[in-house]
């Protein structure tokens, strides 16, 4: 044939190879197979210079690296695209395989979300250290018009990666019980406050105190709450607790608290701290209460010489707010909490004996919220039934009811990651969701950044062996260290006892004495 219809006519046979794979039937007995058939094609489009056709069946034909080495002459694009298919498909086979594919085309998110999804955690920090540093050639979208060229790019950020891939490593060692390599992981890409918060969730109070120092004003506010927490487990050692206090700055209200609660010698630690005296305290307090400035009333009075009329102040301060639509936590907590530091014999006073009850009732609710804000998700349905037990054995005077509990513990369980499978289906889903979204309002955000999670001290999954015991809270064996509470035979994991003293510092029993687990 004359050389004009020699390329059409080897394309049009070609074409008629591989029109076989659409065939329902075979050729019959000693006729090539599809795939004979197919690689025929393929090499006469490779000889008539086809090569982005040769390529697409070398894919067919699963022979993968003839086709990428084949494909840059076809053009750059392509081979990308070419071995980003390849990527993906090896992806989905969950092999290690795909990993000199994601990194040739310098796709970097998708291999590091490879690597997390399946627990290489240190490996996914590797490549996306490696990525902030340069060493991977990155996926670029086209450059718009009028903006700089390739030459002059240097690559996407990958700091939120690397936060993100040393984040879940964090967690990884948090969950198990290794609170001081979390926040060792943390550090290593400089995210102070999140190590300060590791350190505090495991509990490390001393190390958070030492690390928060030596780093300085990034540490400062988990430094001052380590601090804080410190002095309550000194709390019974009043002269440790009010050295490490004066270590904050703005350390009046700690003080305060520290002194409320001291049993005794209330001259001398006020003077130690710098607070007035117990009769210009009754003076302030009055003072204070005369111009509606409840929290310095109740902070007054609890220093006065008649400390229960903190309660009834601020009880009644709580009670009003509550009773409206547009109350949030963060404006009565503050003021349960300062309550809280009331001196156990003067709450237990028989004079005092409603206002007690409806101070743990306050107290538990808030806390419950609280837990709920933090997600202490072991802790929220035990403090929303510690109160509802409360509320039902106590004489009390508060705007709670058990069924306003009961609706808002069970829009907490419905809308709380992850929702069970067909539960949005459920006719009362909807109404579920909006009492959370109410609860969620009132919740508002964590001021302190990192705190959100659960508690897990050093062995926290370690095995009980033969010394087991049972959680009054959630009636499941306890693993890890355990807490005793005030009666010596009821107990609760020490994990759990951190957070409900967090967010509630009364026992879980109902008796009215202060938690300090810490």
């Amino acid at each position: 044939m004359h050389r004009k219809h020699l390329l059409k006519f080897r394309t049009s046979e070609a074409q008629e190879l591989t029109t076989v794979k659409m065939s329902k039937f075979g050729g019959g007995i000693g006729a090539p197979t599809t795939e004979e058939r197919l690689k025929e094609a393929a090499e006469i489009h490779l000889r008539l210079g086809q090569l982005q056709r040769y390529c697409e069946l070398m894919v067919e034909l699963g022979e993968w690296d003839r086709a990428l080495s084949v494909a840059p002459g076809v053009s750059m694009k392509y081979w990308r695209k070419l071995t980003q298919r390849r990527a993906d498909q090896l992806m989905q086979e969950d092999t290690d395989a795909t990993i000199p594919y994601c990194i040739a085309v310098g796709d970097v998110r998708k291999l590091v979300h490879f690597f997390m999804a399946r627990g290489q955690l240190k490996e996914a920090l590797l490549v996306a250290q490696a990525a902030c540093e340069g060493n991977m050639q990155t996926c670029r979208a086209p450059t718009p018009p009028g903006a700089s060229g390739p030459e002059d790019a240097r690559g996407e950020d990958f700091t939120e990666l690397l936060h993100a891939a040393s984040t879940r490593l964090a967690e990884w060692h948090s969950q198990g019980g290794r609170a001081v390599r979390a926040a060792c992981c943390h550090l290593a890409v400089d995210d102070v406050e999140l190590a300060m918060a590791s350190l505090l969730r495991g509990n490390e109070l001393e190390l958070a105190v030492c690390v928060g120092t030596v780093l300085g004003e990034a540490a400062a506010p988990a430094t001052h709450y380590a601090l804080e927490l410190l002095a309550r487990k000194c709390m019974m050692i009043p002269e440790f607790g009010s050295d490490l206090l004066l270590m904050i700055p703005d350390n009046e209200l700690q003080l305060v608290k520290l002194c409320a609660f001291y049993p005794g010698c209330e001259e001398e630690m006020t003077i130690s701290c710098k607070l007035p005296t117990v009769e210009e305290c009754m003076q302030l307090a009055e003072t204070a209460h005369a111009d509606g400035r409840v929290f310095e009333a109740v902070k007054y009075f609890l220093l006065s010489p008649e400390p229960e009329k903190a309660l009834s102040v601020g009880i009644d301060f709580v009670k009003e707010h509550i009773s409206r639509s547009d109350w949030t936590l963060d404006t009565i907590y503050p003021v349960l909490d300062l309550l809280s530091y009331i001196r156990t014999e003067k709450l237990l006073l028989h004079t005092c004996t409603k206002a007690r009850n409806e101070l743990l009732i306050l107290s538990g609710y808030a806390g419950a919220l609280l837990a709920a804000r933090r997600q202490y998700a072991s802790i929220v349905p035990a403090l929303y039934e510690y109160t509802s037990q409360l509320l039902k054995r106590r004489e009390v005077s508060v705007p709670l009811t058990i069924e306003r509990l009961s609706e808002e513990l069970e829009a907490w369980r419905a809308c709380t990651p992850p929702i069970p499978p067909g539960l949005s289906l459920h006719a009362g889903f909807e109404s579920q969701r909006r009492v959370h979204a109410a609860l969620l309002r009132r919740l508002q955000a964590e001021p302190l950044r990192g705190m959100v999670g659960p508690d897990y001290v050093t062995g926290s999954h370690l095995p009980s062996h033969s010394d087991a015991h049972i959680s009054c809270l959630t009636g499941l064996k306890i693993q890890g260290p355990v807490y005793f509470l005030e009666d010596g035979k009821s107990a609760i994991s020490l994990n759990d006892a951190l957070m409900w003293a967090k967010v509630n510092p009364f026992s879980p029993l109902g008796t009215g004495i202060r938690l300090n687990p810490f």
